[in-house]
């Protein structure tokens, strides 16, 4: 089955958790984009690694294991955009090639991702070429918000293209492109939409196998979605709209849909914050429906997740437990503090809800991407809403 959905994820807990409850026919829709984490202090404190001689090489053992686990036999991209394009192992490799080879012996089928902007390292464009790749290997070429700005010298990204396509020896029909726009928050829809047309009109006459677009309009804190706490508001999805735009405007080319799932790339999930605020942020039409409740310091503490399912699995957006994983184990939640029999269930922590509302978040967004495909083709089979 034909993947139409490409996912930038950061390899962290919660998105695998909401991977590996996929559905398998959704699964094999989509085609994620792994973002492997910088090693942080916190990380090189852990008792795995403390007096690891080589810990780049276990870190990224412990990660190419994770993703295997949710994406063996099954097409996965790679990408190091957080780390220095130069940065080795202690054995001296490159962290691409080294990660790669993992997860090819892992049984996993590698895209090898190639950073616009980082080919400009000379150790990057060697490990590059270093990838141990099967014979007809796609590449897919990533184009950041930098990249995109670009796109005002026709001139200089032409050439920076085939100088990437020349130095791996491989034509345009096994390359896909993605357009990563990145945090979306500061930008109009007519602004992302322009910038998007002013690549495709160097890039989409040159061949390229697909074009995905992807970026995130979550901002990085909620309290900049939802203003006040134990409140609700809704966040348009302008990635959605960008994608909708090019690809109406490009019929001839193959696309992908790509977003940030439900956290983006400024995302300070990671960090770890006393005064962080409960949140669900759940998928809609074209809008993040999102709810904010009050630190986990406070009140109720984690128990509020109960409340916040509640609110949700009670509004007229929630599409029912049958949609997806996420969803039931939303419905679970909100019944807490009405059931006082059966068996108990915990509220969940930040890790959880993010594998609740991601999981969520790729049943809709697959259904949502079929369902505009089918009615380009055939408008009045569409329903109402994603099923």
């Amino acid at each position: 089955m034909t993947a139409n959905y490409l996912p930038i994820f950061k390899a962290k807990k919660g998105e695998f958790d909401a991977i590996k409850n996929t559905r398998d026919e959704r699964s094999r829709r989509m085609l994620p984009l792994f973002e492997i984490p910088k090693i942080t202090k916190k990380v090189r404190e852990k008792p795995k690694y403390k007096n690891c001689e080589a810990v780049t090489c276990a870190f990224l053992n412990d990660i190419a294991q994770n993703i295997a686990s949710v994406r063996k036999n099954k097409d996965v991209m790679i990408d190091i955009s957080q780390w220095d394009p130069s940065s080795l192992t202690e054995t001296k490799e490159h962290v691409l090639p080294y990660i790669y080879s993992k997860l090819k012996s892992l049984g996993t089928n590698v895209i090898p991702v190639v950073g616009f902007d980082s080919w400009e390292s000379s150790t990057y464009r060697n490990a590059m070429k270093g990838v141990e790749i099967d014979i007809g290997c796609n590449y897919c070429l990533r184009l950041d918000s930098g990249a995109i700005e670009d796109a005002g010298d026709p001139v200089f990204v032409e050439e920076r293209v085939l100088d990437i396509l020349n130095g791996l020896g491989i034509e345009h029909g096994r390359c896909s492109v993605l357009l990563d726009f990145g945090d979306v928050t500061a930008l109009s829809t007519d602004e992302l939409i322009e910038r998007g047309r002013r690549v495709m009109q160097i890039l989409g006459p040159m061949g390229f196998k697909y074009f995905a677009t992807a970026g995130c309009s979550l901002p990085p804190s909620i309290s900049s979605a939802v203003k006040s706490h134990n409140s609700v508001a809704k966040v348009e999805r302008k990635e959605m709209s960008l994608w909708r735009a090019l690809r109406v405007e490009n019929s001839s080319i193959k696309w992908l849909y790509g977003d940030y799932g439900v956290r983006g790339p400024n995302s300070a999930d990671d960090i770890v914050v006393p005064d962080m605020n409960g949140k669900v942020r759940y998928t809609i039409g074209q809008n993040y429906y999102v709810l904010r409740g009050q630190s986990v310091r406070k009140g109720d503490k984690y128990a509020q997740m109960f409340r916040l399912a509640r609110d949700l699995v009670s509004s007229p957006h929630f599409i029912g437990e049958s949609f997806s994983w996420g969803d039931r184990q939303i419905l679970l939640r909100s019944q807490v503090l009405t059931n006082t029999n059966g068996k108990k269930i915990g509220p969940g922590n930040a890790t959880s809800w993010i594998a609740f509302d991601t999981n969520h978040h790729i049943a809709w967004i697959i259904a949502e991407v079929e369902e505009f495909e089918l009615k380009l083709l055939q408008p009045h089979l569409i329903p109402a809403t994603p099923s």
